[in-house]
Order: structure tokens, then C-alpha cells, then sequence
């Protein structure tokens, strides 16, 4: 595993612990052999995470610096300890209860060797049953004797460089992201999959909620300043608690009126609300001060809501300019272009939407739609089958439409559309 000190592009595992003794090794050994050093700061096991880290030392003979530290009730604290101590020319920060696999491992062979970007961003499947969270993806998973149902995406910065000053911020939702941006560090997406482990019990994911809400509220008592309220809405926010979450971004905003990811929030609170009007008023607000990708999609979607087809098209693009490779603005923009009448237009762009995701539920039913509607049954029950494959909500529906049009291709073309895009 180790490598000698004068080559480049070598990688420091960064990682932090409490209580990890559950996944903590298997992380450990999916990752040993492309890190040169590994980090471990702790913030107050009980349990026989030490004794894993010993274990693994031993066995695969590698050094592990331990470190304890003092937990402060802020994630990012602990991160920046970890990091610290990083000698390498690349950090790599996971967490225990993620592994990497061998496509991954390979991938970041590849991308310590980049010259251009400073970070990237990975996928992270958080693997649940629970099928009812947004994003939700129906793709069996087995791992430990245990079965997934599916996974839910997020994309994060998990592989950054070293020694650029960058920085964890965020009690809770401790990200390093505005660091690198801040010092106009370039960040580039990576297929790499990072698969999460870790969340998949619902009560645990509920009673983590509760607990990062409670140290907000302790931030927010100690230190009010917008930063304190901004992540506190949040919490609110993912606890549904919609009444609070919109009551923190309001103080937020009154101690800094150019907070645009507060007023970007209130946004989405209010969306989430179906008062698609008042979304729509903080959304251009927040774009008044800075203009970004999501302000603009999420606008889009507002006007597609309520039904003004050119206006949402217009801020589609625009969010397209900033942000090329989203793959939910094609979706959004085909089913807008649907709705105009521009079959062809909307088949265009949802096909760049499944290339670019190809567990993109929406963009392969939506495909499925426009390919049906312009004639082409084999590809609208193509579509439709990986959509239904892939979990989408109204699957026994879209079923019945497959067995429709496959009689139709066998019998009589004459059929009557029964979907609508946007789904």
C-alpha cells in the first residue's frame, strides 16, 4: 500500500468516528489500497472502535494515525482536526459506514492524476426500504445478509486536494464545498459511487435528525448570527417542521438581507407548500443577489406548475447555461417542450437526460411519454419498461400502457395518449 514520499499524486484518508465498530472495517479495507496514509480522529467511542482499528493495523500492516478529540457539538470542528494532520497530496473523507467498490478504487487511481480540478464530487447512495423518500431508486442491494430495497442520491465532495486552505463548514450539514468555492477551486463531477450504509433504518435517520436539531438550537443560543439561522432552517426544514424552518431563514435574512440561500430556501419551503406564488418571489430575490443553476430550475418548475409554458422554458435555460450536466433540468425542459407541442424537441432533450443518469426515473417515463405520442412504440415500451424497472410511482399503470402498445404494434397502431410528461 505505501508509497515513497517523493511520488505525486498520493492520498491522505481522512476520517472521523464515534461508536463505528458496526461498519467500520469494511471501510477500512475497501479503501487500503490506493490511501499512503490514514487519519482517524475520534470524538468519544465507547465501543470496540479502537479495538477494529487495531485489528486492521495489524493484519494489513498499515499505520494508522489515531488522534482523540474532544467532541464541541460541531462536525466541522472535528473534519478540520482530521485534516490537519493530512500530509498527503489529496484528501479523501469518508465516513465509517461508506465503502467505496472496485470501479470507485479505479476511477480515483485516475483522478489524483488530474491536473485541472481541485475536487470532486461523488454519488452517494444512501441505501433505504423505505421507498417513499424523494428520489427514491428501486435497485436491490445485498450487503452484510441484509437486503435494500433501493437508494436515494447525493452528490458530494468527497476527494479534494490538500494543503489549499480548504475547510469544513456547518455544525451539522458540515460541507467543504463553499471553502473550495471561495477560494475559486474548481470542482468537477466524478463516477465514482459511494455507497452508504449507514441510514437505512428509519429510526435511526429520525432520532440523527432530532439530535443534529438539537445542536443547531445550541449553536443558535450561543452565537446568533445568520449562518446559525441558515443551518437551522435546514434542520427544521428536514424535520417538516416548515412553520420554524421559514421563522429561521426570516432571522437569518434580517441580520444579513442579501442572504440568498436563505431566501433560495424559503423558496423551496414554500414550493414544498404548493404556494408556488410566494416560492416564485423568493426564488428572484435570491437570484437578484447571485444567480445559480438551482434558483433558476426551481423557478422554471414554478411556472411549469402553473402552467405558463414560455416563462418556465426561459429559466430552464438559463439554469441549463450555469450547469450543463443536471440531468433534472433536461427532464424538467422536456416535459416543458412536451407541453408546447415540440415532440421532437422533448425527445432531444430527455434522451441527454438518461444518458446522463441512467436511474433517472422521471426521464425514462417522460421519454416513454414523447416516444409514444411521436409513433414510436418500441422505444415508448422500452422507456417505460426501465422506468417501471427502476421503481417509478405509478408502475402498475405504466404496465397496463405496455401491454397496450404491445398489442398495438401486434394488432392496430390506433391508440389514445393517457399520460401525461411531468410525472
Amino acid at each position: 500500500m505505501q508509497i515513497p514520499e517523493t511520488m505525486p499524486n498520493t492520498i491522505s484518508l481522512c476520517m472521523i468516528t464515534k461508536n463505528e465498530e458496526k461498519y467500520l472495517g469494511q471501510c477500512l479495507e475497501s479503501v487500503k489500497d490506493i490511501v499512503d496514509e490514514i487519519i482517524i480522529v475520534d470524538t468519544g467511542s465507547t465501543d470496540k472502535t479502537s479495538e477494529v482499528i487495531q485489528s486492521f493495523a495489524e493484519k494489513f500492516h498499515i499505520d494508522v494515525k489515531f488522534f482523540s478529540f474532544k467532541w464541541v457539538d460541531d462536525f466541522s470542528a472535528a473534519r478540520n482536526e482530521c485534516i490537519k494532520h493530512a500530509t498527503k497530496d489529496w484528501i479523501l473523507m469518508i465516513d465509517a459506514d461508506e465503502l467505496l467498490d472496485e470501479d470507485g478504487i479505479k476511477t480515483i487511481k485516475e483522478l489524483v492524476k488530474d491536473k485541472e480540478n481541485d475536487a470532486f464530487l461523488f454519488l452517494q447512495k444512501n441505501y433505504t426500504n423505505d421507498s417513499t423518500i424523494a428520489g427514491f431508486v428501486n435497485e436491490e442491494n445485498k450487503h452484510n445478509g441484509r437486503i435494500y430495497q433501493g437508494w436515494y442520491g447525493s452528490l458530494i465532495i468527497k476527494l479534494f486536494r490538500n494543503n489549499k486552505g480548504y475547510r469544513f463548514d456547518g455544525t451539522v450539514h458540515e460541507l467543504v464545498e463553499p471553502s473550495i468555492k471561495s477560494k475559486k477551486g474548481k470542482i468537477a463531477a466524478a463516477n465514482v459511487v459511494l455507497h452508504h450504509y449507514g441510514n437505512a433504518d428509519p429510526d435511526v435517520v429520525k432520532k440523527k435528525r432530532q439530535y443534529y436539531l438539537e445542536l443547531c438550537k445550541k449553536k443558535v443560543s450561543q452565537k446568533k448570527d445568520a449562518a446559525s439561522y441558515y443551518e437551522l432552517g435546514i434542520l427544521y426544514k428536514e424535520n417538516s417542521d416548515f412553520d420554524n424552518a421559514l421563522k429561521s431563514f426570516q432571522k437569518a435574512i434580517e441580520i444579513v438581507p442579501n442572504h440568498h440561500l436563505s431566501l433560495f430556501e424559503m423558496g423551496v419551503v414554500k414550493e414544498q407548500q404548493k404556494n408556488y406564488d410566494a416560492a416564485m418571489k423568493y426564488y428572484k430575490e435570491s437570484l437578484k443577489i447571485i444567480e445559480n443553476s438551482d434558483a433558476f430550475q426551481n423557478l422554471g418548475v414554478c411556472y411549469f406548475r402553473k402552467g405558463m409554458m414560455k416563462e418556465a422554458y426561459d429559466n430552464l435555460k438559463k439554469a441549463l447555461l450555469l450547469d450543463a450536466n443536471k440531468f433534472t433540468i433536461y427532464n424538467s425542459l422536456g416535459a416543458v417542450l412536451e407541453r408546447l407541442g415540440d415532440l421532437k424537441s422533448a425527445k432531444d432533450m430527455l434522451e441527454i437526460a438518461t444518458k446522463l443518469n441512467r436511474n433517472n426515473i422521471t426521464g425514462f417515463y417522460n421519454l416513454g411519454i414523447v416516444l409514444d405520442k411521436l409513433g414510436d412504440f418500441n422505444g415508448a415500451v422500452e422507456n417505460y419498461e426501465k422506468a417501471v424497472a427502476l421503481g417509478h410511482k405509478n408502475k402498475e399503470e405504466i404496465k397496463k400502457r405496455i401491454e397496450q402498445l404491445k398489442d398495438f404494434t401486434a394488432n392496430d397502431p390506433k391508440y389514445k395518449y393517457s399520460f401525461n410528461v411531468g410525472g
